[in-house]
């Protein structure tokens, strides 16, 4: 593979849309990639009904709809499907799809470019075969992203607690039904968004580097003002790229180097040619999703077995949760227990209640989880993504009522 590149601009006076050219310019200009008459699909990262860094600034969106049109695109559309964690259809009764593009701003940036919304929920979805696909073989893809001439990717500058980080071959699962989404969740999800782009390939990726987010991503991160703009034809390089900005090796991302070994793009950082502002005028040591859950959380005792890190970081959420919600007593939850095998303590030596977190938990304590009848909280999955607020409402309601 030969050499790609990646550029970065840096937003000056506020002027994001200036940014957004500029960054775009400096790898051929929208013209390369749109032309009179091209229908233009835009996946923004919006992924919860939260503000940026947890989804894409809006006005990035606009700014590049706004070029779209320029190029002389005769259709631009905004679309994603958002996380399928407490959304109505789980049943938790939180948010709709439309709801995040409501609540995030993105409708009225839309309605001011002239670009559609797209609400991939609502939408067709066709299935589509995977060539050498190792995870999805098969998947069923929002048709709006098939059916266009052109796909703009934009991600957030941001990490993520069970993939280091989400960038531009992350912001994919978007692309997928909520049921889908669930699935392969676990260890294999870095594999699993590398196979959505062996089906269907973006254009052009630009990167939202206005506010990025460190530590707990994708969604209980800090801020981190950056004001930069990434772009880029190669998907990988922009994430490879994007990882060094946060003081992250590009090596170290899992998503990178499955992504460049099965030829999606080129993931090597010496193998990149960076135009623009360099890294190193610009880079930052982000901190990096931390899951520590043991001597963190006064009068809680953690029983844990083998646990990946993905109930690792459902349990944090859960408990900061917990904590949040200012419950009497923490709803008289003194044990948490997780993984697989964990050690099973005497029903005795359990006060209070007890929440069992996954499903590797609520098999493998299953001795202990009977004996404790009413007082053992299963929150159940695999990973136990929507089931970790369903229960924080559940004991909500117990004490509003």
């Amino acid at each position: 593979m030969g050499k790609t590149t990646v550029s970065i601009a840096k937003v000056s006076n506020k002027d994001v849309y200036a940014a957004v050219k500029k960054a775009i310019d400096l790898i051929g200009g929208i013209e390369h990639f749109v032309r009179r008459g091209d229908m233009v699909m835009i996946k923004p990262n919006m992924a919860y009904p939260y503000p940026p860094p947890a989804t894409t600034d809006p006005r990035v969106v606009e700014a590049v709809t706004r070029l779209a049109y320029e190029a002389g695109a005769s259709e631009v559309g905004i679309g994603d499907s958002s996380a399928y964690s407490c959304k109505n259809i789980i049943g938790v009764g939180k948010w709709s799809n439309r709801d995040v593009f409501i609540k995030t701003g993105m409708d009225k940036a839309a309605e001011r470019s002239g670009a559609s919304i797209v609400d991939f929920d609502t939408c067709q979805w066709d299935i589509v075969d995977i060539p050498e696909g190792v995870i999805l073989k098969k998947a069923p893809i929002a048709h709006s992203l098939l059916n266009a001439d052109v796909i703009i990717n934009l991600p957030v500058l941001k990490t993520h607690f069970e993939t280091l980080v989400s960038l531009g071959i992350k912001n994919f699962h978007g692309i997928l039904p909520d049921h889908y989404k669930v699935q392969w969740h676990k260890d294999e999800i870095s594999q699993k968004v590398v196979d959505l782009h062996k089906a269907l390939r973006a254009h052009l990726t630009v990167m939202d580097g206005l506010t990025g987010m460190e530590g707990l991503g994708p969604r209980l991160g800090k801020s981190v003002k950056m004001d930069i703009v990434l772009a880029s034809a190669d998907v990988v390089s922009i994430d490879a790229v994007s990882s060094e900005v946060m003081g992250i090796g590009s090596w170290e991302v899992e998503t990178t180097r499955i992504a460049h070994n099965q030829g999606i793009g080129n993931g090597r950082i010496e193998e990149i040619d960076i135009v623009g502002v360099p890294i190193q005028a610009i880079r930052k040591e982000f901190l990096r999703p931390d899951v520590s859950i043991d001597g963190i959380y006064p009068g809680l005792t953690i029983i844990k077995g083998g646990t990946c890190i993905h109930c690792y970081g459902r349990t944090k959420i859960f408990v900061e949760a917990l904590i949040e919600a200012g419950l009497p007593d923490n709803a008289g939850i003194k044990t948490i227990i997780v993984g697989i095998n964990p050690k099973q303590p005497d029903v005795e030596d359990v006060p209070g209640k007890a929440v069992f977190i996954g499903d590797c938990a609520i098999s493998t304590a299953a001795n202990l989880r009977y004996a404790l009848g009413k007082k053992a909280i299963c929150v159940d999955g695999c990973p136990p993504i929507s089931s970790v607020h369903r229960e924080i409402d559940t004991l909500k309601r117990e004490y509003d009522g």
